[in-house]
């Protein structure tokens, strides 16, 4: 039976040194004290602030001193719960954080009512008397655009009061995923008794034995179809708050809260979805092929992630391995970002492989004051060697922007937070490619290609789709049912995976393990990131001149400015179709280049 193992039972040299942000609980709570006195001394240069340019100066220069106290704390509280959801201790730490935050932001809720009762060109003065301020002429732009959707005072309190409470439900359902949720075991290939787990799924269901596929499957939905009602409260709570929001500020609808503040028109994100709908033959012709390989009477959907290449085809790759493979397809980037990426290996950013009770998936977390950390759960696929490129993109990113940025511009928009980790993913799939010689792996590598545009491109967007109909459903004053959330997602399932592949009936259940729908309107951003990360990669390995300084800007930028402008450094204008076309001609591309190699002889 494969034993997972417990986090002390883990080295030291495979897990990410939180260690840097503090040494131990009690400096934790020394700097968690610290934070409640400095945030008690910006309550108190609130009465006056907007009284003179100095006194402005003072507030704002406080509000950063306690923000990054409290994200430094955070970051550190979520990591140490993410290593094991189960431990008691740090979920105590990130309740601490959450309350900390929600009475900053209760005790500060007034101030951006007040501002925006101020006459602009006040404020304007301000900024321009003192140069510590001059970086926040961005922040005050935005902040006067969304003066229509700030409420009174008195309201902003309130809700600020209940922001505990309010986003809760993104909490619960992730300690009823990875803590409390038990699945059960199967037998793998070898029929030995294994445990399945949310961090084993995704090796299961690419197994080549079709009846590990199925019951990985079927045993993980089954379960989920137990706690459907109670995820579907949880999710409730999350798409009903967005509509009462949405309502109090103004909006006039859940969708527009979310994008209209990043000057993000709705037009862009119903043009994806049209986009990606009429290239679905394209889709279900990549279905066929993988069905006619597999030699398979009937396509199911346990069957869309089997591996098209025989397992012992299928290279294992060492972290170390891994490790060198990211540091070469990246050095086309230059010497700056691969000596950065070398000290992400070697100075404690990532925390390397599963272990009992730890967070699944992978992601890069990070902020001003921290390193920016790197969450894996790796197990020697080359989708983990892509997953590590992947996340180190993020990172690569925090770090661009935290080196080249004031705090208050030290942060990117969502909307533009994949596209360096997609990129890389691109960057090392070519270089993959381009040095192989061995057909097994060159159609193993053109595959993980074809999925990526399959998961990114395709399976976002389909949940694009959910989202966008799940919040004008409850914008339009309808009850969520748990029901109503399954037959949706059932129905997308099958448009999306067409006539000729069997839509098990129990992927209704899949939106219950979606860990993005408690983070609404952010999946579409993957989908519009990999369109523009295929232009960045095109044109960095056919060396376009002076297109990497280009991205190198780009990943400096920061929260200078929209994400729309911000894309204008790169030569992107995402008010048409074409960059969405030409992710979907490079899908189209990469399939017959695998056809070609398939059938060499």
């Amino acid at each position: 039976m494969d034993k997972i193992k417990t986090r002390n039972e883990q080295e030291k040299k495979d897990q990410w040194n939180l260690e840097k942000i503090y040494q131990n609980i009690e400096d934790f709570n020394k700097d968690y004290e610290k934070a409640q006195l400095e945030l008690e001394k910006l309550v108190s240069l609130e009465k006056d602030f907007l009284k003179t340019g100095e006194f402005f100066k003072d507030y704002f220069v406080q509000d950063e001193k306690i923000s990054r106290i409290i994200e430094k704390l955070s970051v550190y509280a979520n990591c140490k719960s993410d290593e094991d959801k189960a431990n008691s201790t740090y979920q105590d730490l990130v309740g601490k954080t959450t309350n900390l935050y929600a009475e900053y932001e209760e005790k500060t809720a007034t101030i951006v009512p007040k501002i925006l009762k101020t006459d602009r060109k006040i404020i304007d003065t301000y900024i321009n008397e003192h140069q510590e301020l001059s970086p926040y002429k961005y922040y005050f732009e935005v902040l006067f655009s969304t003066a229509k959707h700030t409420l009174d005072e008195e309201v902003e309190k309130v809700i600020s009061a209940y922001q505990p409470v309010l986003s809760s439900s993104y909490d619960t359902s992730s300690y009823l995923m990875n803590a409390d949720l038990e699945f059960g075991k199967i037998l793998n290939e070898k029929e030995q008794e294994v445990e399945l787990t949310e961090a084993n799924y995704s090796t299961y269901i690419q197994s080549e034995n079709r009846r590990v596929r199925k019951d990985a499957f079927m045993r993980l939905f089954e379960t989920y179809a137990k706690v459907k009602n109670t995820l579907t409260s949880t999710y409730n709570s999350t798409v009903t708050y967005d509509s009462i929001t949405s309502r109090l500020r103004n909006y006039n609808s859940s969708i527009k809260m979310y994008l209209e503040p990043k000057n993000i028109p709705i037009e862009l994100y119903d043009n994806l979805i049209k986009t990606v709908r009429n290239s679905l033959p394209l889709l279900y012709e990549y279905y066929n092929l993988k069905k006619e390989i597999l030699n398979l009477d009937e396509f199911h959907l346990y069957d869309t992630y089997a591996r098209v290449i025989k397992e012992e085809n299928n290279k294992k790759y060492s972290f170390e391995e891994a490790k060198q493979l990211v540091l070469d397809s990246l050095s086309i980037l230059g010497d700056e970002y691969q000596e950065t990426l070398k000290q992400a290996f070697s100075d404690g950013w990532i925390d390397k492989y599963p272990n009992k009770g730890k967070k699944s998936g992978a992601y890069s977390t990070g902020t001003f004051d921290t390193l920016p950390y790197v969450l894996l759960n790796y197990t020697n696929t080359y989708n983990d060697v892509s997953t590590l490129a992947h996340e180190l993109g993020h990172s690569m990113h925090t770090y661009y922007v935290n080196k080249n940025n004031p705090y208050i511009t030290a942060t990117y928009p969502i909307f533009l937070a994949e596209i360096a980790s997609t990129t890389n993913e691109l960057l090392l799939n070519h270089y993959m490619y381009e040095n192989s010689t061995d057909k097994s792996e060159k159609l193993r590598i053109l595959n993980e290609k074809l999925d990526l545009f399959k998961g990114t491109i395709y399976r976002q967007t389909m949940f694009c789709e959910f989202e966008k109909t799940v919040h004008e459903y409850v914008d339009n004053k309808n009850i969520l049912t748990s029901d109503y959330l399954c037959d949706l997602y059932y129905k997308l399932n099958k448009d999306y995976f067409g006539e000729d592949v069997v839509v098990d009936e129990y992927i209704k259940y899949e939106w219950l393990r979606i860990p993005h729908f408690y983070s609404p309107f952010y999946v579409y951003q993957y989908a519009t990131s990999l369109s523009i990360s295929c232009y960045i990669a095109e044109n960095i390995i056919n060396n376009k001149t002076g297109f990497k300084e280009k991205y190198l800007e780009f990943l400096s930028s920061g929260g200078r400015d929209y994400p729309l402008e911000v894309l204008k450094i790169i030569d992107i204008n995402l008010t048409d179709s074409k960059v969405f076309e030409s992710a979907i001609n490079d899908f189209k591309n990469t399939l017959s280049e695998f056809k070609k190699v398939y059938n060499e002889k």
